[in-house]
């Protein structure tokens, strides 16, 4: 028997710019909302803004990290919850981790339904010694979900802050994401244009502009077949809901 499901990845921006952002988020959520949601930058304001808008979804009941940086929902009339974690696979910022959760579908199959994201390239410490952090938490990931899912269903979330090394990683640790399995390209995640910030074009450590990329993506492991994949240009009243696109991509269990 198969199980179809949307799975969605999304980059909430911490709170900058929130009240500007707010009705644009719940607008989001109300008009797409996916049976499972991975969020990074997350804030306690943003879960309780999810927790609002998504009443038919569970989370995870966690502290520090899980409200500080990531959180996954899930529909519960899809998915029973079974266990829960955060594995420390050396990403630099208070209380990040690999955050899982080990669900249920009504047939009884288990799935492994990650998130994380990884160092941005900017930290002080890789300015020092220009070592890409996130080759060597790629790989811690794919070792951590290898010993929580086996050969079984593993979906796995990211912000991944890079162009190609942290992912040639996690492709030769048996993971495809949601486009190529597709035969297709990933379109731009980041950065969203318009938004609402204000200010010059140029980062907070260059007056260069950020060059438009894929950053955020989905993977997947196991028996799962991706049969759509889509990054979501979605405005409301002219206000996007975030700097990120979100991610959402169909899979078949």
């Amino acid at each position: 028997m198969t199980f179809t499901f949307v799975a969605m990845t999304y980059n909430l921006w911490s709170e900058f710019y929130l009240d500007q952002r707010r009705d644009a988020i719940t607008s989001l959520f109300t008009t797409r909302p996916p049976d499972l949601l991975a969020v990074q930058e997350l804030r306690p304001a943003t879960r309780k803004l999810l927790d609002d808008v998504l009443p038919d979804h569970d989370r995870v009941d966690g502290t520090a990290g899980w409200e500080t940086q990531s959180n996954l929902w899930w529909r519960r009339d899809l998915f029973t919850y079974v266990e829960h974690g955060a594995e420390d696979v050396g990403i630099l910022s208070p209380d990040a981790r690999l955050f899982w959760v080990r669900l249920r579908t009504p047939e009884g199959t288990e799935l492994i339904f990650s998130t994380a994201h990884l160092t941005w390239p900017g930290h002080p410490d890789e300015r020092t010694d220009h070592v890409n952090r996130r080759i060597a938490q790629a790989r811690a990931i794919g070792e951590a979900l290898e010993r929580l899912a086996g050969d079984g269903a593993c979906l796995f979330t990211v912000d991944i802050n890079d162009i190609g090394p942290p992912q040639w990683e996690l492709g030769n640790a048996g993971f495809l994401d949601s486009f190529t399995a597709l035969g297709r390209h990933s379109p731009v995640t980041h950065p969203v244009v318009p938004t609402v910030a204000t200010g010059p074009i140029g980062t907070r450590l260059s007056p260069l502009a950020s060059p438009p990329k894929a950053i955020d993506w989905i993977f997947a492991r196991g028996p799962l077949a991706a049969r759509s994949s889509e990054v979501v240009d979605f405005f409301h009243d002219g206000r996007a809901p975030s700097d990120h696109h979100p991610v959402v991509a169909t899979y078949t269990l």
